[in-house]
């Protein structure tokens, strides 16, 4: 059985890295909408998403070959 002080620390080491995965994983999936929608609907190259995000180009390929 696992005792209160234990289970706080458990939960203080993970507690940060899930936060990270989080915060990670929300930057991913934000990064690929925004280059989906630019490219999609605004029909901007991987090129131009790149500059408009302030991503590289490799990225923003990625990132559309993600979402399609």
């Amino acid at each position: 059985m696992i005792t209160t002080s234990t289970a706080a620390i458990i939960a203080l080491i993970l507690l940060p890295l899930i936060v990270l995965l989080y915060i990670t994983e929300s930057t991913q999936q934000r990064q690929t909408r925004q280059a989906t929608r630019l490219s999609r609907h605004y029909g901007l190259s991987q090129r131009q998403i790149a500059q408009k995000l302030g991503i590289s180009q490799s990225t923003v390929s990625r990132r559309l070959a993600h979402a399609f």
